[in-house]
């Protein structure tokens, strides 16, 4: 296997404010910020690493951790070798969601066999700490392939965890995400979700370039469960397009303009 690139989907699972985002760019980037990072829609990270004698290319979907977005989810886990399953250590329910809801999701969508890693994160946090190091590893043990106790921050065990994910995922050839049937597109917040979801796979478009075309639609990312207007959906689906168009990637504008057709037929 030698001189060979190996490609490897996984996904980050979690709860808004768990740190995915900032797992995951101390793991790609060794960098942290203070600054809370708000995922919208998925952001895809990749990083070559050497394992066994292989050349594993790691991509990485960052997932937004907030509710009623099932079709971003969905999208992202299918074709997913493993996951990276995160709670906040300061906060005790982060690690029931992701056994009562993530984690079900994700098996539904990736199989059975793809290895599922806890990282129960924010432990340079002690004097906050609610999720004690022995009571997680005695009750979550049948949910998960192993536990890390890691911290964005200081970086304690997160390169760590990701090479362990990846060795587990090693004889699991995947690829990723396919097209697939979207059904009916029937209300905006739906529309939202697929324009996200397509706008985190389709050309190079930048996250943070998403971002600004996001706020400039008037959406407050932080209020993604609550109403989102056609105005607004349809304001964020035409900016995607103008982007596209304006840098020379017409097959991704005409998808997204296919999103915008299936909509208002109905």
């Amino acid at each position: 296997m030698a001189g060979i690139e190996i490609k490897k989907k996984i996904n980050l699972l979690g709860e808004t404010g768990v740190g995915k985002t900032s797992l995951t760019l101390r793991f790609v980037k060794d960098v942290f910020g203070e600054k809370y990072l708000k995922t919208i829609g998925t952001n895809v990270y990749s990083k070559n690493i050497h394992i066994t004698g292989s050349e594993i290319k790691l991509i990485i979907y960052d997932i937004m951790g907030d509710t009623g977005f099932d079709s971003v989810r969905d999208r992202a886990f299918k074709k997913s070798a493993g996951a990276v399953a995160v709670a906040d250590i300061t906060r005790e329910e982060t690690l029931d969601n992701l056994i009562d809801d993530w984690l079900p999701k994700y098996r539904r969508s990736a199989g059975q066999d793809a290895p599922i890693l806890l990282a129960v994160n924010k432990v340079d946090l002690k004097d906050q700490e609610l999720l004690t190091r022995k009571e997680v590893v005695e009750d979550v043990t049948q949910h998960f392939d192993t536990v890390f106790f890691t911290s964005a921050k200081t970086g304690e065990n997160v390169e760590v965890m990701f090479k362990e994910l990846v060795f587990r995922t090693i004889y699991l050839y995947t690829s990723p995400v396919d097209e697939q049937d979207i059904g009916t597109i029937n209300d905006p917040k739906k529309l939202i979700s697929l324009l996200l979801t397509y706008a985190s796979e389709l050309g190079d478009m930048s996250y943070t370039t998403r971002e600004k075309i996001f706020e400039q639609s008037g959406i407050d990312k932080f209020s993604l469960d609550e109403c989102i207007s056609e105005q607004q959906a349809l304001s964020f689906g035409n900016g995607l397009i103008h982007w596209y168009e304006k840098n020379q990637d017409p097959s991704s504008a005409s998808v997204i303009r296919s999103l915008i057709e299936k909509y208002e037929e109905g």
